[in-house]
This record gives C-alpha cells, structure tokens and sequence, in this order.
C-alpha cells in the first residue's frame, strides 16, 4: 500500500517545490515567480502543499489569490508524477487535503488553467492528463482562450483613423463604467460572461464584474469611456496590473457601434496608457470564438502564444 505524506513546505524548501516536475533552467523561473507570488501576497507559505513518497517529494500544489481579496481562489503550479499510472490517486489524494484547508480560508470557488503550449512559470507538460485529472476531480471547462503578449510600439501598429474622445473613470464615474459594461457584454462573443451575465442578469452581471475588476491594480485615469465625435458612447478599456503582468483587462465596442474599427483605438489607447506607466510585459486574453477582438490584438502589435483553458470546481461540492 503506498502511503502518501501531504504536508505544508518549510520556509527552506522553496527550490525544492520550484524543482518537482522542472528541468533545472525551469525551476529557476518557478522559484522566482513563487518568490515574487509570496513577496504580493498572491500566494501564501501556507498555502504550498507538497506529496511526499518515502522521503521523495513527487507532486505539489500552490493556490493563490488577488492580494486584495486575500481568499484562495485558484490553484497554480500544480505537478504530479504524471509519468505514473496512478497519478489521478496521487492528486485526488492532494486536493482531498487542501481543498478543505482552502475553503476554512474562504474558498468558495477554485479555478485552474491549463495553457499549450507550456509557458513560464506553470510549464504544464501532459496537458491531456491534467485534462483527465481536472475531469475526474469535478472542475468543469468554464472558457476556452487565445493569450496575446504586446509586442512592438503600439504607434506603429495599424490604428483606427477615426477620431475619439476619452473620460476616465474619475471623471465619468462607477455607475457609467457599469452600464457601459453591461452594453457591451450585450451580444458577447465571450462564453464566460455569456454564461455568467444569464445566470444572474446583465445589470448584476455588470456591477458583479467591475467590483471584481477593481480587485487589480490600476490608476482610476487608466480606465476610459470613449465617445465618437457626435458624443455617443462608443465603448470602454480598462488596463490594469495583474501580480505577475499587466493586461488589457477588458475591453469592448457597444454593439451599435461595432464594425466601424473603433477596437483598434480602444487597444492602443489602453495598451499606451501601461506603456506609458513603465509597464513592459502586457498580455490579454480572449475567449477562442472572439475573432474580431483577436484579429484587433494582432493589428496592434500583440503576438499570441499560447491557447488556455479556464477550468472551476464549487467547493460546496467537496
């Protein structure tokens, strides 16, 4: 019978839990983002789990949050021995003792993703055993995405010729950015908020997501309403600063204003403000059957590298 030992790490054991599963280039990476994940308060000590084999540590997990919501809310750098024909036991093992751990920190909800081809700093090699793995523990696919990464001067991308106006978020005010938002995620290409804005409403779904949306780092002035010469609302974007990047965290044209290229300036109005701020690494997300915002990151100078897959499990169910 293998008997499993899952523990808490020591504070002495970063590069060990960065090594389980990486080549030693890799677990270079992985320490530092840890350490960095740790330094924010995105991931905590305490939430860092290994398996351990007979004095071998053969599988990890870490969960992590936004700093200023302080509950866990997805599980990160997860490995297992995937070489392994038991290593759905082997995980199913980890997650029955940290779940339970997650949700006494006020977990309700625990999301993962799953990004191919692997990337810094998850290297998330086997892809279709996480799949089976993910599936077997109950997470359900709640998006698929394309992920951009900015790239060249946003100057020197193709830009709309259209001239549009700007007021920022300490200008216009919340309830403004809300019912933008719930204009735009009208007719939404995206599955996520698709699903969630008919689970709730579009004027909940609106103020729910803006109220997440200020979980980031941002500067009120980054967030803009943009109105057409004639002063009708043409759309909004919202960079900000997640704690491993900066992102166009989201972005959109109202739908009666779409197919006029107005996508291209409300990208590289927001993709400057970042750049502007010293913000280098800028990367977006997408959901995969949003052609015309994906062809908009392109346009701009963004390049994609990789596609991703947004998995969530309800801890009430566990």
């Amino acid at each position: 019978m293998i008997m499993l030992n899952i523990r808490q790490i020591q504070p002495y054991e970063l590069a060990a839990f960065a090594a389980i599963g990486n080549h030693a280039e890799e677990a270079v990476l992985v320490q530092s983002y840890l350490e960095k994940m740790i330094g924010l308060g995105s991931i905590r000590l305490e939430w860092c789990y290994v398996i351990e084999e007979d004095g071998h540590l053969c599988g990890r997990i870490a969960f992590w949050t936004m700093p200023k919501v302080g509950k866990p809310l997805a599980m990160v750098l997860l490995e297992l021995p995937w070489d392994q024909e038991n290593y759905i036991s082997f995980g199913t093992t980890l997650l029955e003792k940290t779940l339970p751990i997650m949700k006494t920190y006020g977990a309700v909800n625990i999301e993962h993703v799953l990004d191919t081809p692997p990337v810094n700093p998850q290297f998330q090699r086997h892809a279709e055993k996480r799949m089976n793995f993910l599936s077997h523990l109950g997470f359900h696919e709640i998006r698929e995405t394309k992920r951009f990464e900015w790239q060249v001067d946003p100057i020197s991308a193709t830009a709309s010729t259209r001239s549009l106006s700007f007021l920022p978020l300490s200008e216009a005010g919340e309830d403004a950015f809300v019912e933008a938002i719930m204009k735009v995620s009208a007719l939404t290409l995206d599955q996520r908020i698709n699903d969630e804005r008919n689970e709730v409403g579009a004027r909940q779904h609106a103020s729910e997501l803006f109220e997440e949306l200020k979980e980031m780092e941002y500067e009120p002035d980054w967030w803009q309403l943009a109105y057409d010469a004639a002063g009708q609302l043409v759309g909004f974007v919202m960079p900000a600063k997640a704690p491993a990047f900066s992102t166009i965290a989201y972005i959109g044209v109202v739908p009666e204003q779409r197919g006029k290229g107005y996508i291209d300036s409300l990208l590289n109005q927001g993709t400057s403000l970042l750049l502007a701020a010293g913000e280098s690494l800028i990367r977006a997300d997408t959901d995969v059957s949003n052609f015309p915002m994906a062809q908009a990151f392109l346009r701009s100078g963004y390049k994609q590298f990789s596609t991703r897959k947004e998995y969530s499990l309800k801890l009430d169910d566990h």
